[in-house]
């Protein structure tokens, strides 16, 4: 993979996927507006992040979930120097709990990551080597994080832009089974896999669930990522679209 680029022309879901498929291992740095995102990976794993912006540290965090007040973030800010984390002064203070710091953490690096898939513009930068040891990182699998960080994105010019439309056919992937493995993402949305036991358009897949439209589009896109379903096209678009009139779903015409 080339290991730098335009996030205008690289999808940061795509990316993390690319990722995750060469076990790569070293350090993701996505840049916009000023503002870098470090995202350590391990054998195409994300395991840790952190983030240039004041917004995104982890006192704002604490503070933002209501789970430490503003006088205990500035003192404990106060305590931060090289090699001691705003964490450690606040478990030293006795502000959080080991085990709250370890939650702490684990929210705040996910978050961080999440944020980045927001990102539609700016550049990213892959640099191989093994990422420093960290006490406490991520034990969630890279489809889970892909799933979620989709989830959060509302743009519909982005998830219709990546699904394709109404009469976009997909259908399951070989080895969905395997790829799915492991996944833990909402029953509703996995059980989405089994009405595309065979090609199936977009606009079919959203009649056949109680998922409200804009959310199968944007499952469908994250499915696709993962490489659960594929995008068909020609004679097995074409059946799909006779399926459909067999059970009653109108197709525009051309």
């Amino acid at each position: 993979m080339k290991g730098n680029g335009s996030l205008a022309e690289r999808d940061v879901p795509s990316l993390v996927q690319e990722l995750h498929e060469q076990a790569a291992t070293g350090f993701l740095t996505l840049t916009h507006a000023g503002v870098g995102r470090s995202i350590s990976i391990h054998e195409g794993r994300m395991v840790f992040a952190s983030s240039s912006s004041p917004d995104e540290r982890m006192g704002p965090l604490l503070l933002r979930r209501g789970r430490i007040s503003l006088r205990q973030m500035a003192d404990a800010t106060r305590g931060v120097r090289a090699g001691r984390r705003l964490g450690a002064v606040l478990v030293e203070q006795g502000v959080l709990s080991p085990k709250e710091l370890i939650a702490a953490v684990v929210e705040h690096t996910q978050e961080i990551i999440y944020g980045a898939f927001a990102l539609t513009e700016g550049h990213y930068l892959l640099q191989e080597g093994v990422p420093p040891s960290e006490d406490i990182t991520l034990k969630i699998s890279t489809p889970d994080i892909i799933m979620e960080g989709i989830r959060r994105i509302d743009s519909w010019t982005r998830i219709d832009h990546a699904v394709g439309g109404p009469e976009a056919c997909y259908e399951r992937a070989p080895a969905y089974v395997e790829m799915s493995r492991g996944m833990h993402s909402a029953p509703d949305k996995i059980a989405l896999l089994r009405h595309i036991d065979a090609p199936a358009r977009v606009e079919a897949l959203c009649a056949a669930t109680d998922l409200p439209d804009f959310e199968v589009c944007r499952v469908l896109w994250a499915f696709r990522v993962i490489g659960l379903i594929r995008r068909v096209d020609g004679a097995a678009a074409k059946a799909a679209e006779l399926e459909d009139e067999s059970v009653g779903i109108v197709v525009p015409e051309d």
